[in-house]
């Protein structure tokens, strides 16, 4: 079950962090509608592939806008990010009780090698300055026959065209597109099985599925 939090809710835990985009929250209905269908198509994604329910990673969970819907398609969620302030009002609210949150540095944490059958990587991989520290975690972390599930802004002439328009910067720390992100995990270890372009006409974020490759 996908579960999109209520607006009014996300505007009540946001905080000056960066954690949580304020298009999950946006006064106008479509833009939020639009912002969360990345998440809705990476949820979608979990009904097509033979993916195992069991221990599924949240890696840069950001404001835990996603753990309300990992935490009924799996039996445990571990949620991680080097701020976790949003994501305990969320977990509290929605009392959250197979999810775990670890506040930590990525490129200091460790996990057991091979023990998660799920991770999620909504959003993060772009914000990264170094890939190479966490992309070879998140493969040493991930089962032989596990997944990884992606999504990524294109950077392109849309994506500036709708900051102008929805008047917001840039993130600072967005230090490449998805596209320059995804050869990145194709030349480190993973074979893409499928690619979205969330919606098609107005191609602003690639969601994808990855295992690592034979």
């Amino acid at each position: 079950m996908f579960i999109e939090i209520p607006a009014d809710l996300l505007a009540s835990v946001a905080t000056e962090s960066i954690r949580m985009p304020k298009l999950y929250y946006h006064p106008n209905r479509l833009a939020r509608k639009f912002f969360w269908r990345r998440l809705r198509v990476l949820h979608r994604y979990f009904e097509q592939y033979p993916i195992q329910r069991g221990t599924c990673l949240d890696f840069g969970c950001g404001s835990g806008v996603f753990l309300p819907t990992l935490s009924t398609v799996f039996s445990s969620v571990l949620a991680m990010d080097m701020e976790t302030s949003e994501a305990e009002q969320v977990l509290r609210k929605y009392r959250l009780a197979n999810v775990e949150l670890r506040r930590g540095d990525f490129y200091a944490v460790d996990l057991e090698p091979e023990s998660l059958d799920v991770i999620v990587a909504a959003d993060v991989l772009e914000h990264l300055r170094e890939l190479a520290p966490p992309v070879a975690k998140i493969h040493r972390w991930l089962k032989q026959d596990g997944y990884l599930f992606t999504s990524m802004p294109t950077e392109s002439f849309l994506t500036r065209a709708t900051r102008v328009v929805g008047k917001y910067e840039k993130p600072w720390d967005h230090y490449r597109s998805g596209f320059e992100g995804e050869d990145f995990l194709l030349d480190h270890g993973f074979r893409r099985l499928k690619r979205s372009r969330v919606t098609p006409l107005f191609p602003l974020y690639l969601a994808s599925v990855w295992q690592k490759a034979s």
